[in-house]
């Protein structure tokens, strides 16, 4: 028997969404993506604590994506969303769970990064996940990462040598950026 397309459920306001949609809606990040939205517009940096499991990995990137960040149209954010991630099996399971929610074939909107494997990444893509090492080889290159319009540095607070050294040059960026 053929598969049928994703189920629906009743929201409270009587719409039907397929049932992945209700799940990112109920997490608890949602709560604050307006907020994020808004201290991300005002400040440069922003530093977001939450509990394992809440959504920051999945839907902060999607929360950019869908707010704008990255459109090519956009002046001031039309480049990529970076997302790295300490170890190489997170970049690739973020990078393919963000492109399933986003209905997007992974290596179009939503890529990953890692150690000799580049292969999803396209000049169309919006959101990349890449491992700390990734970036750390990009910032060697360009100090100033035009290629990006934002910057998740996702898991800081396992404080490995790479994170370390990203969020002292990013720190760099920033202000060479601003200037």
């Amino acid at each position: 028997m053929p598969r049928a397309g994703p189920s629906l459920v009743d929201a409270d306001d009587g719409v039907n969404y397929p049932v992945q949609q209700v799940q990112r809606e109920r997490l608890p990040i949602n709560k604050i993506r307006l907020e994020f939205l808004y201290a991300l517009e005002a400040n440069n940096v922003v530093v977001l604590v939450g509990s394992t499991g809440c959504g920051k990995s999945t839907q902060l990137p999607q929360f950019l994506y869908e707010a704008g960040y990255s459109h090519p149209d956009a002046a001031d954010r039309c480049g990529m969303i970076g997302v790295t991630q300490p170890r190489r099996v997170a970049a690739v399971s973020m990078a393919q769970r963000v492109a399933h929610e986003l209905h997007t074939p992974l290596g179009r909107e939503v890529a990953y990064q890692v150690r000799y494997d580049a292969s999803t990444v396209r000049p169309g893509t919006r959101v990349k996940f890449m491992t700390d090492g990734v970036l750390l080889r990009e910032i060697s290159h360009d100090l100033l990462l035009p290629r990006y319009s934002a910057i998740l540095i996702d898991e800081a607070h396992e404080r490995g040598v790479n994170t370390d050294l990203l969020l002292g040059l990013l720190s760099r960026v920033v202000q060479l950026r601003r200037a």
